[in-house]
């Protein structure tokens, strides 16, 4: 067996004021310096510059009284419990506490809540050790057994797609001590350890309320909800009582660098903009190919005011095909059909046309960030080609059907909207027929796993670990169950594909050749079809010196650095 104990962290850096960084900079926590000096050179000058701000800002009191956030997703719930929507994700950090995180990635695990772990040799039994000294923000004590009862409770709502299909459940054994019994081996695939120990948020068992915990949830995060507005905001405030103590074990998304965060609410990419334009907020966390002009010049500079800085997502934003025939899916038993479709898309045009500087094209179910990406894919992915698609159309059983009315469905945002839109035109120029359905993201969450309600779906999709991992999780049939049909992520029940991507997703099996062998099947049978890779641009007035982002580049206002005279709209 092997045994993983806590990793003692620096303190908590500040780092000088900068403008903008080079786009190919991966989910980087934060980022100093200006101009063209070599990546070398400028992360020296971070490091240098970093102790001098960090002791401006311990002079200034320490940390910011207030920063406001406008954000251009839903808030649907705070209980991760409740399922992970764009919303919850972009809170859970500053909320709750796991046991660990995984910061970015690839990046190994922080502890949280967890103080070692040991793997059994044959790979059936996980143990973890807990801090004898957690509380949540009410002052309720955690134990081993409200570790396991968060662990089991999350198994039983299906919500806990990350390790539902690893782990059987949990037991405590003592105080301090969880025993996590896997289904059979399950320690041995490459992101199951990962996957278990950063996967659930944690709770007192008697405190928990599935009702009043959506808006208002006690969990042992750095800060607690104090107002939660429909539609419209979420504030923060932080826990003087927070349970981690001890700088050098803390998480670095557990940092306390302001006293209140607003997190407010703006759907609508050129009011968002706007909002940071005339000072109604402080930071956005996503601005749009169309409303960078406003923030940064032609050669990549922010203007005067502003500090911008892009981070590449982990996310493919993709096209998947309804898979599960039994509920009503036209495409599911038609290849040809699905083929034609992908093949009379044009993915460089969406992303140029809607994107623009804010991503890049994925070739395949996947981007370039994975240290399992294979270049080779570029070449081999289904491109765009009206003659070949088609030939595929006249292969289907489209025209045979009656040619029917294909139902596209996304979220109701801006961004996934208009490609929705896109593709449904060229499908028209082909002659298949396509109705785009958008859905707010509550309803979404729900319509993406009932798969009477479509045939196609704009999703995006991540991992922390690699592409093996993220294929296993979402394309094997063990992500979710229909009608009591175990399925993939889009309806797929168990088959070839789930065989390829449990053998590319075991540690004795693991190759770039079993990931080739997974990208083949879904890309020759028309399962699945990247569309872009986002590229983040997460923007701030002056006085914002430095961003945290968290793996899915999803902004963390609470741990972004400050200047010593910074002001929020708010204060």
């Amino acid at each position: 067996s092997r045994v993983v104990a806590p990793i003692a962290r620096s303190s908590p850096r500040a780092n000088a004021g900068f403008r903008i960084l080079a786009a190919s900079m991966a989910l980087s926590l934060c980022a100093c310096g200006g101009g063209s000096k070599p990546a070398e050179t400028t992360a020296a000058a971070a490091e240098s510059g970093a102790t001098e701000a960090a002791g401006a800002a311990e002079s200034a009191g320490g940390r910011a009284k207030t920063v406001t956030l406008g954000m251009n997703t839903q808030i649907s719930t705070l209980d991760p419990f409740n399922g992970s929507s764009t919303g919850t994700i972009y809170l859970t950090e500053a909320l709750h506490d796991a046991l660990y995180s995984i910061p970015a990635l690839g990046e190994e695990l922080e502890n949280e809540i967890g103080k070692s772990y040991e793997v059994s040799d044959d790979g059936k039994t996980l143990t973890v050790e807990i801090y004898d000294y957690v509380h949540d923000q009410a002052g309720n004590k955690i134990d081993a057994e409200d570790v396991a009862w968060s662990y089991n409770t999350y198994l039983a709502t299906g919500n806990a797609t990350q390790f539902g299909k690893y782990l059987d459940s949990a037991e405590a054994t003592d105080a301090t001590h969880v025993v996590f019994h896997m289904k059979e081996d399950k320690c041995k695939e490459t992101s199951a350890v990962k996957s278990v120990l950063s996967g659930c948020v944690i709770y007192d068992k008697d405190a928990y309320s599935a009702d009043s915990y959506a808006t208002n949830p006690v969990g042992c995060g750095p800060y607690k909800v104090t107002e939660f507005v429909t539609g419209a905001s979420v504030t923060i405030e932080r826990d003087p009582n927070y349970w981690q103590t001890d700088e050098s074990l803390l998480a670095s998304a557990k940092k306390q660098n302001v006293e209140k965060c607003i997190f407010k609410i703006i759907l609508e990419d050129a009011q968002l903009a706007l909002a940071l334009e005339t000072g109604d907020v402080d930071a956005v966390n996503y601005v749009s190919a169309d409303n960078l002009q406003f923030f940064m010049d032609d050669n990549g500079n922010a203007l005067d005011g502003y500090t911008v800085q892009p981070f590449n997502a982990i996310l493919c934003v993709n096209v998947s095909f309804n898979m599960f025939p039994d509920a009503g899916s036209k495409v599911a038993n038609d290849k040809n059909l699905r083929l034609a479709i992908e093949w009379a898309i044009d993915k460089e045009g969406i992303t140029n046309t809607i994107m623009g500087k804010t991503a890049s094209v994925s070739y395949g179910f996947a981007t370039p960030l994975y240290g399992d990406y294979n270049p080779e894919w570029e070449k081999e992915d289904n491109g765009y080609d009206i003659e070949k698609a088609k030939a595929y159309l006249a292969e289907s059983d489209y025209v045979k059907n009656g040619s029917p009315t294909l139902v596209i469905m996304t979220e109701s945002n801006e961004v996934k909207t208009k490609a929705a839109q896109m593709i449904q035109n060229y499908c028209k120029e082909i002659g298949i027929n396509m109705e785009v359905k958008t859905a707010d993201t509550a309803l979404f969450d729900n319509y993406k796993y009932d798969f009477s309600e479509w045939d196609l779906k704009i999703d995006n999709n991540g991992n922390r670990v690699s592409l093996a991992a993220l294929y296993s999780n979402f394309l094997s049939a063990t992500h979710t169950s229909y009608n009591g049909v175990p399925t993939s992520f889009n309806g797929l029940p168990e088959g070839d594909l789930s065989k390829l991507c449990d053998v590319a997703n075991n540690v004795d099996t693991n190759s770039q050749e079993t990931v080739d062998a997974v990208f083949d099947y879904y890309t020759e049978n028309a399962i699945i079809y990247g569309l872009w890779g986002p590229i983040n641009y997460v923007a701030a007035k002056d006085g914002i010196t430095g961003f945290k982002v968290q793996y899915l580049s999803y902004a963390q206002p609470w741990a972004f650095d400050f200047a010593p005279d910074y002001k929020g709209v708010a204060d």
